[in-house]
Protein backbone atom coordinates (compact mmCIF):
# COMPACT_ATOMS: atom_id res chain seq x y z
CA UNK A 1 0.00 0.00 0.00
CA UNK A 2 1.42 3.38 -1.00
CA UNK A 3 0.48 5.00 2.33
CA UNK A 4 -0.20 3.75 5.84
CA UNK A 5 -3.40 5.71 6.47
CA UNK A 6 -4.83 6.42 9.88
CA UNK A 7 -8.63 6.12 9.75
CA UNK A 8 -11.19 7.18 12.37
CA UNK A 9 -14.76 5.90 12.54
CA UNK A 10 -17.15 7.97 14.66
CA UNK A 11 -19.83 5.51 15.83
CA UNK A 12 -19.40 1.81 16.58
CA UNK A 13 -22.85 0.39 15.83
CA UNK A 14 -23.85 -1.57 12.73
CA UNK A 15 -22.48 0.68 9.98
CA UNK A 16 -19.35 1.72 11.85
CA UNK A 17 -18.47 -1.81 12.94
CA UNK A 18 -19.03 -3.16 9.42
CA UNK A 19 -16.71 -0.48 8.03
CA UNK A 20 -14.06 -1.29 10.66
CA UNK A 21 -14.23 -5.00 9.79
CA UNK A 22 -13.87 -4.28 6.08
CA UNK A 23 -10.89 -1.98 6.70
CA UNK A 24 -9.10 -4.42 8.97
CA UNK A 25 -9.64 -7.22 6.46
CA UNK A 26 -7.76 -5.00 4.00
CA UNK A 27 -4.95 -4.35 6.49
CA UNK A 28 -5.87 -0.69 7.17
CA UNK A 29 -5.33 0.71 10.68
CA UNK A 30 -8.62 1.93 12.10
CA UNK A 31 -9.77 3.56 15.33
CA UNK A 32 -13.46 3.48 16.37
CA UNK A 33 -14.92 5.87 18.93
CA UNK A 34 -18.39 5.20 20.34
CA UNK A 35 -20.03 7.57 22.82
CA UNK A 36 -22.16 4.83 24.43
CA UNK A 37 -21.21 1.55 26.09
CA UNK A 38 -22.33 -1.82 24.73
CA UNK A 39 -24.66 -3.58 25.17
CA UNK A 40 -27.35 -0.93 25.04
CA UNK A 41 -30.90 -0.62 23.75
CA UNK A 42 -31.55 1.35 20.56
CA UNK A 43 -34.59 2.35 18.49
CA UNK A 44 -34.74 -0.41 15.91
CA UNK A 45 -37.11 -2.87 14.27
CA UNK A 46 -34.58 -5.69 14.89
CA UNK A 47 -35.39 -7.52 11.62
CA UNK A 48 -33.21 -8.42 8.64
CA UNK A 49 -33.97 -10.39 5.49
CA UNK A 50 -31.95 -12.49 3.10
CA UNK A 51 -29.69 -9.64 2.02
CA UNK A 52 -28.86 -8.91 5.65
CA UNK A 53 -27.91 -12.54 6.20
CA UNK A 54 -25.52 -12.28 3.24
CA UNK A 55 -23.86 -9.28 4.85
CA UNK A 56 -23.47 -11.13 8.16
CA UNK A 57 -21.83 -13.98 6.28
CA UNK A 58 -19.54 -11.53 4.47
CA UNK A 59 -18.52 -10.02 7.83
CA UNK A 60 -17.83 -13.43 9.37
CA UNK A 61 -20.52 -13.25 12.08
CA UNK A 62 -23.51 -15.13 10.68
CA UNK A 63 -23.16 -18.13 12.99
CA UNK A 64 -23.09 -15.91 16.08
CA UNK A 65 -26.05 -13.88 14.84
CA UNK A 66 -28.01 -17.03 14.04
CA UNK A 67 -27.34 -18.41 17.53
CA UNK A 68 -28.47 -15.16 19.19
CA UNK A 69 -31.45 -14.47 16.93
CA UNK A 70 -34.77 -15.96 15.82
CA UNK A 71 -35.55 -17.05 12.27
CA UNK A 72 -38.41 -15.22 10.56
CA UNK A 73 -40.46 -16.62 7.68
CA UNK A 74 -43.83 -14.88 7.68
CA UNK A 75 -45.01 -11.29 7.24
CA UNK A 76 -48.40 -10.35 8.70
CA UNK A 77 -49.82 -6.95 7.86
CA UNK A 78 -52.91 -5.13 9.13
CA UNK A 79 -53.98 -2.24 6.91
CA UNK A 80 -56.76 -0.38 8.75
CA UNK A 81 -57.75 -3.71 10.34
CA UNK A 82 -57.57 -5.77 7.12
CA UNK A 83 -55.22 -8.70 7.55
CA UNK A 84 -52.66 -9.89 5.00
CA UNK A 85 -50.43 -12.90 5.54
CA UNK A 86 -47.43 -13.56 3.29
CA UNK A 87 -44.62 -16.10 3.40
CA UNK A 88 -41.19 -14.48 3.16
CA UNK A 89 -37.68 -15.78 2.61
CA UNK A 90 -35.52 -16.65 5.58
CA UNK A 91 -34.76 -13.71 7.80
CA UNK A 92 -33.57 -13.12 11.33
CA UNK A 93 -34.74 -11.03 14.29
CA UNK A 94 -32.07 -10.01 16.77
CA UNK A 95 -31.95 -7.31 19.44
CA UNK A 96 -29.42 -4.51 19.18
CA UNK A 97 -28.18 -5.44 22.66
CA UNK A 98 -27.05 -8.74 21.10
CA UNK A 99 -26.09 -7.63 17.58
CA UNK A 100 -23.95 -4.56 18.18
CA UNK A 101 -21.47 -6.33 20.52
CA UNK A 102 -21.13 -9.23 18.05
CA UNK A 103 -20.13 -6.85 15.26
CA UNK A 104 -17.76 -4.65 17.26
CA UNK A 105 -16.09 -7.65 18.86
CA UNK A 106 -15.44 -9.02 15.37
CA UNK A 107 -13.75 -5.72 14.49
CA UNK A 108 -11.62 -5.89 17.65
CA UNK A 109 -10.61 -9.49 16.90
CA UNK A 110 -9.27 -8.27 13.55
CA UNK A 111 -7.19 -5.54 15.19
CA UNK A 112 -9.42 -2.47 15.30
CA UNK A 113 -8.83 -0.07 18.20
CA UNK A 114 -12.19 0.65 19.85
CA UNK A 115 -12.88 3.30 22.51
CA UNK A 116 -16.27 3.38 24.25
CA UNK A 117 -17.71 6.43 26.03
CA UNK A 118 -15.67 8.54 23.66
CA UNK A 119 -17.17 11.28 21.50
CA UNK A 120 -15.62 12.46 18.26
CA UNK A 121 -16.24 15.90 16.72
CA UNK A 122 -14.75 17.04 13.43
CA UNK A 123 -12.99 20.37 13.97
CA UNK A 124 -11.02 21.06 10.79
CA UNK A 125 -10.74 19.59 7.30
CA UNK A 126 -7.84 20.07 4.91
CA UNK A 127 -6.80 18.50 1.62
CA UNK A 128 -4.52 16.06 3.43
CA UNK A 129 -6.12 15.38 6.83
CA UNK A 130 -9.08 15.73 9.18
CA UNK A 131 -8.65 17.14 12.68
CA UNK A 132 -10.97 15.66 15.31
CA UNK A 133 -11.69 16.53 18.92
CA UNK A 134 -11.97 13.38 21.05
CA UNK A 135 -13.76 13.66 24.41
CA UNK A 136 -13.48 10.79 26.90
CA UNK A 137 -13.74 10.78 30.71
CA UNK A 138 -13.91 14.58 30.75
CA UNK A 139 -10.57 14.62 28.94
CA UNK A 140 -10.25 16.27 25.54
CA UNK A 141 -7.56 15.59 22.96
CA UNK A 142 -7.07 16.82 19.40
CA UNK A 143 -5.88 14.29 16.84
CA UNK A 144 -5.33 14.20 13.08
CA UNK A 145 -6.51 11.40 10.78
CA UNK A 146 -6.09 10.67 7.10
CA UNK A 147 -9.84 10.07 6.70
CA UNK A 148 -12.95 10.08 8.91
CA UNK A 149 -16.12 8.01 8.57
CA UNK A 150 -19.22 9.42 10.26
CA UNK A 151 -21.34 6.48 11.42
CA UNK A 152 -23.14 8.05 14.36
CA UNK A 153 -26.70 7.53 13.14
CA UNK A 154 -29.67 9.86 12.98
CA UNK A 155 -28.23 12.30 15.51
CA UNK A 156 -24.97 12.85 13.64
CA UNK A 157 -23.99 16.43 12.87
CA UNK A 158 -22.94 17.91 9.57
CA UNK A 159 -19.17 17.68 10.20
CA UNK A 160 -18.76 21.48 10.50
CA UNK A 161 -20.79 21.97 7.35
CA UNK A 162 -18.76 19.64 5.15
CA UNK A 163 -21.64 17.14 4.84
CA UNK A 164 -24.74 19.36 4.71
CA UNK A 165 -28.30 18.09 4.64
CA UNK A 166 -29.77 18.39 1.15
CA UNK A 167 -33.14 17.32 2.59
CA UNK A 168 -33.40 18.39 6.22
CA UNK A 169 -34.84 15.94 8.78
CA UNK A 170 -38.64 15.88 8.56
CA UNK A 171 -41.60 13.51 8.51
CA UNK A 172 -42.49 10.81 11.03
CA UNK A 173 -40.43 10.08 14.14
CA UNK A 174 -39.39 6.69 15.50
CA UNK A 175 -40.59 5.04 18.70
CA UNK A 176 -39.27 1.78 20.14
CA UNK A 177 -39.54 -0.29 23.31
CA UNK A 178 -39.58 -3.89 24.50
CA UNK A 179 -42.31 -5.82 26.31
CA UNK A 180 -43.39 -9.36 27.11
CA UNK A 181 -46.61 -10.97 25.98
CA UNK A 182 -49.20 -11.85 28.59
CA UNK A 183 -50.68 -15.19 27.59
CA UNK A 184 -54.39 -15.23 28.30
CA UNK A 185 -57.21 -17.63 27.64
CA UNK A 186 -59.04 -17.38 24.33
CA UNK A 187 -62.32 -15.54 23.99
CA UNK A 188 -61.29 -12.12 22.77
CA UNK A 189 -62.21 -11.08 19.26
CA UNK A 190 -58.74 -9.58 18.90
CA UNK A 191 -55.88 -11.61 17.46
CA UNK A 192 -52.80 -12.62 19.43
CA UNK A 193 -50.17 -9.93 18.80
CA UNK A 194 -47.22 -11.90 17.42
CA UNK A 195 -45.94 -15.47 17.23
CA UNK A 196 -42.31 -16.60 16.89
CA UNK A 197 -41.14 -16.35 13.29
CA UNK A 198 -43.63 -13.62 12.36
CA UNK A 199 -42.99 -10.00 11.48
CA UNK A 200 -46.22 -8.13 12.23
CA UNK A 201 -46.96 -4.66 10.83
CA UNK A 202 -50.01 -2.58 11.70
CA UNK A 203 -50.75 0.53 9.61
CA UNK A 204 -53.29 3.31 9.71
CA UNK A 205 -53.46 7.09 9.39
CA UNK A 206 -51.24 7.71 12.44
CA UNK A 207 -48.34 5.66 11.07
CA UNK A 208 -47.28 2.07 11.51
CA UNK A 209 -46.03 -0.29 14.20
CA UNK A 210 -43.88 -3.40 13.76
CA UNK A 211 -43.64 -6.28 16.22
CA UNK A 212 -41.29 -9.26 16.34
CA UNK A 213 -40.54 -11.79 19.05
CA UNK A 214 -36.87 -12.09 20.04
CA UNK A 215 -34.84 -15.05 21.29
CA UNK A 216 -35.34 -14.19 24.97
CA UNK A 217 -39.12 -14.02 24.55
CA UNK A 218 -39.38 -10.23 24.57
CA UNK A 219 -41.27 -8.51 21.78
CA UNK A 220 -39.58 -5.62 20.02
CA UNK A 221 -42.17 -2.93 19.27
CA UNK A 222 -41.02 -0.24 16.86
CA UNK A 223 -43.14 2.46 15.21
CA UNK A 224 -42.97 5.42 12.87
CA UNK A 225 -45.62 7.93 13.93
CA UNK A 226 -46.84 11.13 12.32
CA UNK A 227 -45.13 14.22 13.71
CA UNK A 228 -46.43 17.74 14.08
CA UNK A 229 -48.67 19.55 16.53
CA UNK A 230 -51.92 17.92 15.45
CA UNK A 231 -50.55 14.40 15.70
CA UNK A 232 -48.75 15.08 18.98
CA UNK A 233 -51.99 16.25 20.58
CA UNK A 234 -53.38 12.72 20.29
CA UNK A 235 -51.24 11.49 23.18
CA UNK A 236 -47.85 10.28 24.31
CA UNK A 237 -45.90 8.15 21.81
CA UNK A 238 -46.44 4.92 23.75
CA UNK A 239 -50.19 5.57 24.06
CA UNK A 240 -50.39 6.22 20.33
CA UNK A 241 -48.66 2.90 19.68
CA UNK A 242 -51.14 1.00 21.88
CA UNK A 243 -54.05 2.77 20.20
CA UNK A 244 -52.76 1.96 16.72
CA UNK A 245 -52.39 -1.72 17.62
CA UNK A 246 -55.86 -1.87 19.11
CA UNK A 247 -57.41 -0.19 16.08
CA UNK A 248 -55.70 -2.84 13.97
CA UNK A 249 -57.50 -5.58 15.90
CA UNK A 250 -54.52 -7.06 17.75
CA UNK A 251 -54.44 -8.33 21.30
CA UNK A 252 -52.22 -5.84 23.11
CA UNK A 253 -51.70 -7.46 26.50
CA UNK A 254 -48.07 -6.86 27.44
CA UNK A 255 -46.10 -6.62 30.66
CA UNK A 256 -42.55 -5.62 31.67
CA UNK A 257 -42.67 -2.71 29.26
CA UNK A 258 -39.23 -1.11 28.93
CA UNK A 259 -38.38 2.56 28.73
CA UNK A 260 -39.74 4.18 25.57
CA UNK A 261 -37.11 5.54 23.18
CA UNK A 262 -37.76 8.03 20.39
CA UNK A 263 -35.83 9.49 17.45
CA UNK A 264 -35.78 12.84 15.67
CA UNK A 265 -37.82 13.10 12.44
CA UNK A 266 -36.69 10.23 10.24
CA UNK A 267 -36.61 11.31 6.63
CA UNK A 268 -33.46 13.12 5.54
CA UNK A 269 -30.86 13.21 2.78
CA UNK A 270 -27.34 14.60 2.92
CA UNK A 271 -24.24 14.88 0.83
CA UNK A 272 -22.56 11.62 1.96
CA UNK A 273 -18.97 12.45 1.08
CA UNK A 274 -16.65 15.42 0.74
CA UNK A 275 -12.87 15.46 0.71
CA UNK A 276 -11.66 12.94 3.27
CA UNK A 277 -14.96 12.62 5.21
CA UNK A 278 -17.61 10.00 4.44
CA UNK A 279 -20.99 9.26 6.05
CA UNK A 280 -22.33 5.70 6.22
CA UNK A 281 -25.48 4.03 7.52
CA UNK A 282 -28.24 6.25 8.88
CA UNK A 283 -25.79 9.16 9.08
CA UNK A 284 -25.72 9.23 5.26
CA UNK A 285 -29.49 9.69 5.01
CA UNK A 286 -32.65 7.84 5.98
CA UNK A 287 -35.89 7.00 4.19
CA UNK A 288 -37.76 5.29 7.01
CA UNK A 289 -37.44 1.70 5.70
CA UNK A 290 -40.89 0.23 6.38
CA UNK A 291 -39.74 -2.98 4.72
CA UNK A 292 -36.89 -3.54 7.18
CA UNK A 293 -33.68 -2.77 5.29
CA UNK A 294 -32.13 -0.18 7.63
CA UNK A 295 -29.51 -2.44 9.21
CA UNK A 296 -28.79 -4.19 5.92
CA UNK A 297 -28.16 -0.86 4.20
CA UNK A 298 -25.95 0.14 7.13
CA UNK A 299 -23.77 -2.94 6.70
CA UNK A 300 -23.68 -2.63 2.91
CA UNK A 301 -22.61 1.01 3.08
CA UNK A 302 -20.05 0.33 5.82
CA UNK A 303 -18.43 -2.50 3.87
CA UNK A 304 -18.43 -0.52 0.63
CA UNK A 305 -16.88 2.52 2.35
CA UNK A 306 -14.16 0.38 3.89
CA UNK A 307 -13.28 -1.17 0.54
CA UNK A 308 -13.36 2.24 -1.17
CA UNK A 309 -11.00 3.78 1.38
CA UNK A 310 -8.52 0.90 1.11
CA UNK A 311 -8.56 1.13 -2.69
CA UNK A 312 -8.30 4.93 -2.77
CA UNK A 313 -5.22 5.06 -0.56
CA UNK A 314 -3.52 2.26 -2.48
CA UNK A 315 -4.13 4.13 -5.75
CA UNK A 316 -3.17 7.59 -4.49
CA UNK A 317 -6.79 8.85 -4.68
CA UNK A 318 -7.28 9.76 -1.01
CA UNK A 319 -8.08 13.37 -1.86
CA UNK A 320 -11.01 12.23 -3.99
CA UNK A 321 -12.63 10.00 -1.37
CA UNK A 322 -15.75 12.13 -0.95
CA UNK A 323 -16.53 12.40 -4.64
CA UNK A 324 -15.87 8.68 -5.16
CA UNK A 325 -18.19 7.86 -2.24
CA UNK A 326 -21.01 10.06 -3.55
CA UNK A 327 -21.10 8.02 -6.75
CA UNK A 328 -20.57 4.67 -5.03
CA UNK A 329 -23.37 5.12 -2.50
CA UNK A 330 -25.81 6.30 -5.16
CA UNK A 331 -25.15 3.17 -7.20
CA UNK A 332 -25.26 0.89 -4.15
CA UNK A 333 -28.50 2.04 -2.50
CA UNK A 334 -30.17 4.66 -4.70
CA UNK A 335 -32.73 2.41 -6.37
CA UNK A 336 -33.55 0.55 -3.15
CA UNK A 337 -34.15 3.76 -1.25
CA UNK A 338 -36.38 5.14 -3.99
CA UNK A 339 -38.50 1.97 -3.89
CA UNK A 340 -38.76 2.15 -0.12
CA UNK A 341 -39.75 5.82 -0.25
CA UNK A 342 -42.60 4.95 -2.64
CA UNK A 343 -43.82 2.18 -0.31
CA UNK A 344 -43.69 4.28 2.86
CA UNK A 345 -45.44 7.17 1.13
CA UNK A 346 -48.18 4.90 -0.22
CA UNK A 347 -49.07 3.41 3.15
CA UNK A 348 -49.95 6.88 4.40
CA UNK A 349 -52.83 6.94 1.96
CA UNK A 350 -55.96 5.23 3.22
CA UNK A 351 -57.05 4.54 -0.37
CA UNK A 352 -53.69 2.94 -1.20
CA UNK A 353 -53.79 0.80 1.95
CA UNK A 354 -57.32 -0.36 1.12
CA UNK A 355 -56.36 -1.23 -2.46
CA UNK A 356 -53.19 -3.06 -1.36
CA UNK A 357 -55.03 -5.06 1.30
CA UNK A 358 -57.75 -6.20 -1.13
CA UNK A 359 -55.30 -7.06 -3.91
CA UNK A 360 -52.80 -8.94 -1.73
CA UNK A 361 -55.57 -10.85 0.06
CA UNK A 362 -56.64 -12.29 -3.29
CA UNK A 363 -53.28 -12.33 -5.10
CA UNK A 364 -50.48 -12.56 -2.50
CA UNK A 365 -47.99 -13.26 -5.27
CA UNK A 366 -48.20 -9.58 -6.26
CA UNK A 367 -45.83 -8.82 -3.38
CA UNK A 368 -43.03 -11.08 -4.65
CA UNK A 369 -41.44 -8.63 -7.12
CA UNK A 370 -41.23 -5.94 -4.44
CA UNK A 371 -39.82 -8.31 -1.83
CA UNK A 372 -37.30 -9.70 -4.32
CA UNK A 373 -36.17 -6.20 -5.34
CA UNK A 374 -35.61 -5.11 -1.75
CA UNK A 375 -33.81 -8.35 -0.83
CA UNK A 376 -31.13 -7.97 -3.52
Amino acid sequence: MAEAPRILIIGGAVAGAACAIALRERGVDVTVVEKETFPRAKVCGCCLGGSGIKQFDRLGVWQQVSDAGVSTNQWVGYFDGRKIQLPIGQGVAISREALDPILIERAVSLGASVHFQCEGNVKEVSETSVTVELISDAKTTIESFDAVIVASGLRSGDAIGVLPWTEKPHGPFGVSFMARLVHESSGSDKEHAVSPGQIVMVCDDDGYVGLVQLADGRVDIAAALQSGGGAASSGKPVDRVWSLLNRGGLQCNFEDVSAVMTTPPLRRTRRPGAGRILAVGDAAGYVEPFTGEGMTWAMESGIAAGDLIADAFSRGQAGQLGELWDAELRQLLGAKKRTCRVVTSAIRSQAARFAAARALAVFPGLAKPLLSHLAK
